[in-house]
């Protein structure tokens, strides 16, 4: 075991468990020249993981894959050298504009990253200040990061913190507002106010980034609603957002007797009651003073429809939709019939697929006031979508071997491209195992080309231009395969 500077890792942990029984684990310290064994094992393939400083990694971990470790006769389990990865980290605090510590602010940390091949920004995770306003980020791989925060001042009035709010139509606060009425506005680093204005941290591995905010109070504007008619028992409830980098929406709290800064917010509403709810849709306002929402004014985007199947509906069976900009994800679950309704999804670009369907896939899509081409699906602001989508069996899996020659090669980035646009961007993934064996599952009937790179790290594989240069040397196939067929690849080097 080494660390990133060739020093051995001492006393760190080692855990080592199947790759088909991730709850049955054994583990062990390293030794002083960070040595570790796992003697007597049964052949199979297992995972190797380290757990160091509260974080943790596996074996030759790229995104959510690594190499497994084969054990068995005539492999070599025994010569295996483990880089450990240096994480970054984030530090910092935020302060009000009397320079005094804010404690309870939320800090909200972005990452810019590959998500299912693409490049896309998306909520990574937050932090609460402590009394000290500080915070931090840790084990953060290497990449490109934005960070807001936000807050509410501790001497404002009457401040109760929520997601979501029961409103009665309420009237807004008239002029008779105490000057302890303050919010904080959402600030970026550094000093920017919106998403385009916000500064990027690009960290190296093992990088220790210390940044700091200051959070100005400005006068709260309050928000009231009307335009909705509820049943008795029901409740009009109403969550703010604002869009942060990507798109991404982030939940803004507020109380029941304070407001939030002027801004734009996106407000979603909805009745709630004990035996039926409903989504009135959404809005953007500019709020500048106190206001009245109209949510008949709300616009609801939905998507729905049915799924034909032939046979029974796997249980817990759904229709999952993932943003191609922001990875904001929607699921919609099929009842016993096939229908399925998103009420309230966000316009954008969607991936689509079938979810807890084990061996099914979608052979047709069809769409009522709307398009779905190349696997993606754009949902616009106010649409109404609905999708027949006729769903079979046949998913099938591929297993094969990444060689240089002859030589097995361990940790390449394995991806299926198919030759079919409809499949969009369904390409299945793996990474190759100590052996050069991988499986890549999820494959649809049709014909591929696969392709084996020596280091995938950061690549945007699913943007044709990143792809173009591997494509040639790749291999093609015709799908399904034979049930015991083994597949060879050439492993080509990072370009």
């Amino acid at each position: 075991m080494r660390r990133p500077d060739n020093r051995p890792a001492k006393r760190v942990r080692v855990i080592i468990a199947t790759v088909d029984r991730a709850d049955r684990q054994i583990s062990c310290l390293t030794g002083d020249n960070g040595e570790f064994a796992f003697a007597g094992l049964p052949p199979a393939k297992y995972t190797l993981q380290v757990n160091d400083h509260g974080g943790s990694q596996l074996f030759l971990q790229t995104d959510e894959f690594s190499t497994a470790i084969a054990v068995g006769p005539d492999l070599d389990s025994e010569h295996i050298v483990f880089p450990l990865d240096a994480p970054a980290r984030i530090t910092g605090s935020v302060l009000d504009q009397e320079g005094d510590p804010v404690a309870g602010a939320i800090v909200y940390l972005f990452v810019r990253s590959i998500l299912r091949g693409l490049v896309q920004t998306q909520l990574s995770t937050e932090a609460t200040t402590g009394a000290d306003g500080g915070f931090h980020f840790a084990h953060l791989t290497p990449g490109t990061y934005y960070v807001a925060a936000t807050g509410h001042p501790w001497y404002a009035q009457n401040f109760q913190p929520m997601h979501r709010m029961h409103l009665d139509q309420p009237a807004p606060h008239s002029e008779s507002r105490s000057e302890l009425d303050l919010a904080y506005p959402l600030v970026y680093y550094d000093g920017g106010s919106t998403p385009e204005t916000a500064t990027p941290l690009k960290l190296e591995e093992g990088a220790n980034a210390e940044i700091h905010f200051t959070l100005r109070a400005v006068p709260a504007v309050h928000i009231a609603a009307d335009g909705f008619q509820k049943q008795e028992g029901q409740q009009p409830i109403l969550q703010l957002f604002q869009t942060g980098p990507g798109g991404t929406l982030i939940s803004m709290a507020w109380g029941a007797d304070s407001g939030v800064a002027p801004g734009s917010y996106v407000v979603s509403s909805s009745l709630i009651g004990q035996n039926q709810s409903s989504t009135l849709g959404s809005q953007l306002v500019t709020l500048t003073a106190d206001s009245t929402v109209h949510l008949d004014e709300a616009v609801r985007t939905s998507v729905k429809g049915k799924v034909i199947l032939d046979g029974d509906m796997p249980p817990s069976m759904a229709i999952w939709l993932g943003n191609l900009s922001n990875g904001n994800q929607a699921t919609g679950f099929l009842t016993p019939d096939g229908t399925f309704d998103i009420p309230n999804i966000l316009p954008g670009r969607y991936a689509l697929l079938l979810a807890n369907a084990s061996d099914l896939y979608m052979q047709s899509v069809k769409v009522k006031d709307g398009v779905y081409r190349n696997g993606e699906l754009p949902v616009a602001k106010g649409a109404d979508i609905q999708l027949s989508i006729t769903a079979v069996k046949g998913v099938t899996q591929v297993n094969g071997r990444v060689v240089n020659g002859t030589t097995p090669i361990a940790g390449a980035m394995v991806l299926l491209f198919p030759h079919d646009p409809s499949h969009g961007n369904n390409i299945p993934r793996d990474q190759s195992d100590s052996d050069g064996t991988f499986t890549l599952n999820w494959a649809l009937p049709g014909r591929y080309t696969l392709v084996a790179i020596d280091n995938g790290r950061g690549l945007a594989y699913a943007e044709p231009a990143a792809i173009a240069p591997y494509l040639q040397g790749g291999r093609v196939l015709d799908l399904p395969l034979a049930s015991d067929a083994t597949v060879q690849v050439e492993v080509q080097s990072r370009k």
